[in-house]
């Protein structure tokens, strides 16, 4: 198996999570990322029908699931603790397809309990050092019998010590922000306490389509980049 520990590139810079969001939101969408191109294809097929349940997106960034489900007939809420990000989602709000968008984070979502049909949280649990409080909320604000959908990178990377989440500014430079290590047990325990029932578990490797447009990964062909989680309450 290939070493995957952190990259050794000096003269980065480390910045906090709504920080180095809110530096990377001018860039975010155009940048070609492997994580997101192996997390979307799956995470979509773990959701499934939407069309006209009421959504959150719990830590939307710049719009991503909010558009993409937004198309296939949900009726949209996103929240996410960075404004830069929420600007950059703004601009993708349309007549065809709207959606809402409010600032907060993870744990406290201004909506009352029982409000969503499904919650997807894509990329974003693992910026966090505790689960308790985001999955805690995410069980309150589910409909009885709602599902909840959790993307992230998967754990073998950070316990290998690539903790981070690394970007680049427009000249260049590279910073990092942390990611925490939760492993599959972690959630279980969790989501089970909270009555949230585990459905499906998918964890996509890194294959010679994603090598394909990311050659830089050969290297780590066969290692699982992301973990992807269905869950249903009650």
């Amino acid at each position: 198996m290939a070493r995957l520990g952190a990259d050794q590139r000096p003269d980065y810079e480390e910045l906090g999570v709504i920080e180095g969001y809110d530096k990377w939101a001018s860039t975010y969408d155009r940048d070609p990322n492997p994580l997101i191109a192996v997390e979307e294809r799956v995470t979509l097929d773990v959701i499934g029908h939407v069309r006209g349940q009421r959504v959150l997106d719990l830590g939307c960034g710049t719009g991503r699931y909010c558009v993409l489900l937004a198309r296939r007939g949900a009726e949209l809420v996103g929240v996410d603790p960075s404004e830069e990000m929420l600007e950059r989602a703004r601009r993708k709000i349309t007549a065809a397809y709207p959606f809402e968008l409010q600032q907060g984070t993870a744990d406290k979502v201004g909506c009352p309990g029982g409000t969503f049909d499904l919650i997807v949280s894509a990329l974003t649990l693992g910026h966090l050092p505790e689960l308790g409080p985001a999955l805690g909320e995410a069980a309150r604000l589910l409909t009885e019998g709602g599902r909840l959908v959790i993307s992230d990178i998967h754990p073998y990377w950070p316990v290998s010590g690539h903790d981070y989440t690394e970007f680049f500014d427009e000249e260049g430079r590279e910073y990092r922000v942390p990611s925490y290590t939760h492993l599959f047990e972690e959630y279980w325990r969790l989501c089970t306490e909270l009555g949230l029932c585990f459905e499906d578990v998918r964890e996509p490797r890194i294959d010679i389509r994603l090598i394909a447009s990311f050659p830089s990964l050969k290297e780590y062909e066969g290692i699982p980049l992301a973990i992807v989680l269905r869950l249903r309450k009650g």
